[in-house]
């Protein structure tokens, strides 16, 4: 029996708890009553809208390019269900998500868009294609009607599966499609309703589907459209991978079945020749010619009923093993690599890492010469024309004609040869042996602290060659973090024993031959060492360097001397930690330890109930409410003592708001009554106040000379408390206060007293502290966490720009808040500098600065370097999809992130 009428509902991010609980009484009476067949279907990832879309109408598989072409989707020129049934002569209207109107532009007779980016709207957004329905019911004039829901999608992402919101929106998709069924029952035609979700939902509100912890799957997604086909007498699309559920072809008999499978296995045997040269070989291939020829014997038998039906259904899993085996083998081979393509890029890595790590800052060599570059130039152009006229392998980006293709190539050709050229000069001169040699060494020299944060990062990068540690990196840095600070502990408790024994010191008079110099007694007693000893330069400069600070080391532990141009200063004011700096570190450590209970993240722990999910309970509203109007008011106490009376308004204001915008959706207890149900005015008027707020301290910090860069570092580092606070979701406004917290102790209790490690080290920390916070606001090295509601917070509409500089930040905010974090503590470094020469000041900062870009760069680049090689050795993998393409798309963001605040560091140095 063919269909005449086809109704598609598709709700977005429908799980099969939403599908078959008591929330859609209809659904689960209709089940009951047999009324209804009833799949549970597991999608591939990736689980964005446009992939699934394409899944469901092709029944092919699409890969993670179609991630970042869910913001842009364009027409779909593969053979899919909409196209055949259009060349069928099926009127077709929609009503949805305008993600099917670019997909199949001219398809539809009739139709609405409504937008998919603005998460915000759950009511209107399902209002527009609902207000449809009455009309097109009541004339019945299609054949097709797409109707695409994206409120309960959008639920999900604002406050989560569990939201007391899910229910009524539950309920109303429950009567759209008890409504539908009843005017088409009233019809005497053959109709058939399908509802069906595009992607799942994960208990974090993302897009689930492709994860264990949902239910066993019975069916994949792409069975949907060569079932569709042939129900509705189309032909299946070519490039079709699925297998059809023959269970849902009511009144058909086995043999009838066994036909439609037959149809099913020849079309996806013929993709399968297409992709696989030796598709004879194949087990799927060679059990679908068995069956099918066991088929052909079968139905010219004479043999009774019964053992006909038993054979026909022994036949009908046949053919579906074969059909599905040959769906896995083309699946496993389809994707075409651009290889040239990335053993360019790769090279390319390696040669940024090569030099970073060749580069010496106090000793830089001539590196360039022009005739080396003209060679290595030519070389390298003939080299590329090579690969790109030959017929064993080419590349579409490298190799084509056009401007944007030619554009790349110049440029990557340009860039090869010059960083070749420094390559070169470096192993000629012998200056990487002599780098890497002396890097060894500093790092063997430095301390306990910089010897593990260095290594560690090392450690970090191996450990991204195991896909069980790129599934649980959060793991890895929370042991860093909590191991740094357990050895900060350490040294502290050094520096305090090694004090105690040195306090009172007297350094005896010692004859030298250019000089004498008086006895000088160290009283640690004392805050800090109030002189310093100048030595005039001369030759026994080096010699009585050496003498002094070996001395010095046994007195002050945790001081260090520096050679400063023709001087020698023997004295710092760096204080000896007590037993208060301990249990702040302490404090520190169980912040770490509480935030990690917070989200749990990864694979392993991600479904396991945590604080988080505990919080955001319906029962635990007032609760919530409380701890986060506390957290909100824990920011205003810990910032303020640094604010102006004006500034403390236009904050607090930017405070209170935060907490009006969190409420306006029902996540917290509102105290006023919310402009709209998405808080959007409350939202803008923090973006105002963070202005505000900015310029206020710009106009005032201005005026000093001394202590400008230092105070303005700080106010940029609160106003940006503010704006994370507004992005966070309400469980995980705590987590932001925590870090606030932290960075006060930081700053207060552990910088001073380790003020004498390096810049380098200081810039690991920070990053370590940044990547730890990632994971610890609930991210994960899955596509699925991401939380796109931040993105459209404050906005009435998409806009791609300021909604995707929305979602970096409230993804890596952690990140960004530490690195602020360190630019302010460098300037205050600078500010507390005792020397009198404002120019030996500033280029000591610009040091500082261009260290700490050399530090993020290279741990940008060591890690991309060594997983670029990990992931095209791997790009046909089993977990090539699920783990390492992922990790992929969030290692190039966090690099885009990092290279941003490189840029805005060169920019400060610049401006200095």
């Amino acid at each position: 029996m063919l269909y005449e009428k086809l109704v598609i509902v598709l709700i977005d991010a429908l799980r099969v708890d939403f599908a078959g609980g008591n929330q859609m009484p209809f659904l689960q009476s209709r089940k009951e009553l047999d009324g209804m067949n009833s799949f549970v279907a597991i999608v591939k990832p990736p689980t964005v809208t446009l992939p699934r879309i394409k899944a469901l109408t092709t029944g092919s598989i699409p890969g993670f390019v179609d991630v970042v072409m869910n913001f842009g989707s364009s027409f779909l020129t593969e053979d899919n269900v909409m196209t055949q049934m259009k060349h069928h002569g099926k009127r077709m209207v929609f009503y949805g998500d305008d993600t099917w109107l670019n997909l199949f532009p001219g398809h539809f007779v009739r139709y609405e868009g409504t937008t998919s980016f603005f998460v915000t709207d759950y009511t209107e957004v399902d209002n527009n294609v609902t207000r449809h329905l009455e009309k097109e019911l009541s004339e019945l004039d299609f054949d097709v009607m797409v109707l695409h829901y994206l409120g309960l999608d959008h639920i999900g992402h604002i406050a989560g599966p569990f939201s007391p919101l899910i229910g009524p929106k539950l309920k109303e998709m429950d009567d759209i499609i008890r409504n539908i069924y009843q005017e088409l029952s009233k019809k005497d035609v053959p109709s058939l309703v399908i509802v069906c979700g595009d992607h799942g939902m994960s208990d974090q509100g993302g897009h689930g589907g492709a994860t264990e912890n949902i239910p066993d799957r019975e069916i994949e997604q792409i069975d949907l459209a060569p079932t569709l086909s042939l129900l509705l007498g189309t032909p299946i699309p070519k490039n079709n991978l699925g297998t059809v559920v023959t269970d849902v072809f009511t009144g058909y008999n086995i043999q009838q079945k066994l036909v439609a499978l037959m149809v099913n296995g020849l079309q996806v045997s013929e993709v399968l020749q297409h992709n696989v040269a030796d598709y004879e070989l194949d087990k799927g291939y060679q059990l679908y010619t068995r069956t099918h020829k066991s088929f052909l014997t079968w139905r010219n038998s004479n043999i009774s009923k019964a053992v006909s039906l038993e054979q026909g259904l022994s036949l009908r899993k046949q053919f579906e093993d074969s059909i599905r085996l040959m769906s896995s083998k083309v699946s496993s081979s389809i994707t075409q690599y651009d290889v040239y393509g990335l053993v360019v890029s790769i090279v390319m890595l390696w040669l940024i890492l090569f030099t970073l790590v060749s580069m010496d800052r106090h000793n830089r060599p001539e590196w360039f010469s022009w005739h080396v570059f003209l060679i290595v130039l030519l070389v390298g152009t003939f080299g590329h024309m090579t690969v790109c006229t030959s017929d064993w392998i080419h590349s579409d980006l490298l190799c084509d004609s056009t401007v944007i293709s030619r554009g790349i190539q110049l440029s990557m050709l340009g860039i090869f040869a010059v960083m070749m050229t420094c390559v070169i000069y470096s192993i000629v001169g012998g200056s990487v042996l002599v780098t890497l040699f002396s890097t060894f060494k500093a790092i063997c020299r430095g301390g306990s602290i910089s010897i593990l944060l260095k290594t560690g990062t090392v450690i970090h990068t191996l450990s991204l060659l195991s896909s069980s540690f790129v599934e649980e990196e959060h793991q890895t840095w929370y042991f860093f973090i909590v191991t740094i600070h357990i050895l900060i502990i350490k040294n502290m408790f050094e520096q305090i024993f090694q004090s105690k024994h040195d306090t009172n010191v007297n350094i005896s008079e010692k004859e030298n031959s250019q000089y004498e110099t008086e006895p000088v007694k160290y009283d640690l007693k004392r805050d800090s060492l109030k002189e310093c000893q100048l030595l005039n330069s001369d030759n026994n400069v080096e010699r009585d360097f050496r003498e002094i600070q070996l001395l010095h080391s046994k007195i002050y532990h945790n001081k260090n001397s520096c050679i400063n141009e023709k001087q020698v200063c023997i004295s710092r004011e760096d204080p000896i930690p007590s037993r208060r700096n301990i249990a702040m570190v302490i404090v520190v450590l169980c912040l770490c330890r509480l935030m990690r209970s917070w989200n749990q993240t990864g694979n392993k722990w991600l479904n396991i109930p945590d604080i988080g999910d505990w919080l955001i309970r319906p029962d635990n509203l007032y609760l919530l409410s409380v701890i986060v109007a506390v957290s909100i008011l824990v920011v205003f106490l810990c910032k303020m003592m640094w604010m102006s009376i004006v500034q403390q308004f236009i904050y607090s204001i930017g405070l209170v708001c935060v907490y009006l915008h969190k409420s306006s959706n029902g996540s917290l207890v509102q105290i006023l009554t919310p402009s709209d149900k998405n808080g959007c005015l409350e939202a803008q008027i923090v973006y105002i106040s963070l202005l505000l707020y900015i310029l206020v301290s710009m106009w005032k910090k201005f005026k000093q000379d001394k202590e400008k860069y230092y105070k303005i570092s700080c106010e940029v580092h609160t106003a940006f408390i503010l704006l994370l606070l507004v992005l966070s979701r309400p469980h995980n406004i705590i987590v932001v206060v925590m870090m606030v917290v932290q960075d006060l102790l930081i700053e207060l209790y552990i910088w001073p007293t380790l003020n004498q490690n390096s810049i380098s080290d200081w810039t690991l920390y920070f990053l370590w502290m940044g990547q730890g916070t990632f994971f610890y606001q609930g991210n994960s090295n899955s596509i699925s966490t991401v939380d796109v509601s931040a993105g459209y917070i404050g906005l009435h509409d998409y806009q791609p720009i300021i909604v995707g500089c929305l979602l970096t930040v409230s993804s890596y905010g952690g990140i960004i808040f530490w690195m602020l974090s360190l630019l302010k503590l460098m300037y205050w470094k600078n500010h507390q500098s005792k020397d009198k020469d404002n120019k030996s000041t500033i280029r000591r900062l610009k040091n500082s600065l261009i260290e700490c870009v050399h530090v993020v760069c290279l741990f940008r680049a060591l890690p991309l370097s060594v997983y670029t090689v990990l992931v095209t050795f791997m790009r046909y993998h089993l977990f090539v999809w699920t783990v390492f393409s992922p990790k992929l798309l969030y290692e190039g963001m966090l690099t885009v992130v990092l290279s941003v605040i490189s840029f805005i560091l060169l920019l400060c140095n610049i401006i200095l």
